[in-house]
């Protein structure tokens, strides 16, 4: 099979022997051998030195700590990669259960495939497994730019504190008052609770009554801007 651009693959297999044939068997597919792994930790190491494009994930594999095989090294290895490191993962066993594809994919395995595996079969999981990383990566991408759209919306709407209660004002003096019992002035209420801001002018019935001398009585004035424009040289 030849590519114009490689796909570098990190076999991950205690085995040396099935390591070496499964190695040999991507090369002569056209793939760039990433590196072997023969434990999880291992491949968790070679996997953040090399960035493969695709892990081939054993299930079963020696555990460098205790020497034993671990029938769930190659779900821990999965789920601590695409942790740190995201990478397409197909997990390549001689183990086959409904129950194993299930954990396979809940550790973020994208392709599971029983060894040994045809040259189509192989090439088809690796090519269906980095489709759908790609996949979950943009669905990641998605998502948080509409989390982090959805915190802007929430804080804007914060921010607007509407007034959403039944508001209580003194009948002459126009004051406020507040959930605490305390009174104040209506602009400094609608500030503490809102975005709002305010300035002060005068209406032009104020502005007559007020101003009689610099605003007859009758004059069509417009509200704030002409006091100040004809107060200016005052």
């Amino acid at each position: 099979m030849v590519r114009t651009k490689p796909i570098n693959v990190l076999v991950a297999e205690d085995d040396a022997l099935v390591c070496e044939g499964t190695a040999g068997q991507l090369t002569r597919l056209g793939y760039s051998l990433a590196g072997c792994a023969y434990d999880g930790p291992q491949a968790i190491e070679l996997t953040a030195a090399r960035r493969p494009s695709v892990i081939l994930m054993d299930l079963q594999m020696i555990d460098p700590d205790t020497g034993r095989e671990d029938p769930q090294a190659g779900f821990k290895a999965t789920r601590l990669i695409q942790d740190r490191y995201p990478t397409a993962v197909v997990m390549l066993t001689a183990h086959e259960s409904p129950d194993l594809v299930y954990q396979a994919s809940a550790a973020g395995a994208n392709g599971y495939i029983v060894k040994p595996a045809g040259d189509l079969e192989l090439s088809r999981a690796i090519t269906i497994a980095q489709a759908r990383f790609r996949d979950l990566v943009a669905l990641r991408r998605w998502n948080s730019l509409l989390q982090f759209r959805n915190r802007k919306l929430q804080l804007a709407l914060d921010q607007s504190k509407p007034l959403r209660r039944l508001i209580t004002a003194c009948a002459n003096c126009r004051k406020v008052r507040e959930v605490s019992g305390e009174w104040q002035l209506l602009e400094c209420y609608i500030q503490a609770h809102t975005s709002a801001r305010f300035s002060h002018g005068l209406c032009p019935t104020c502005a007559t009554e007020l101003y009689p001398d610099i605003f007859p009585s009758g004059r069509d004035l417009e509200p704030g801007r002409v006091l100040k424009e004809e107060t200016a040289d005052q």
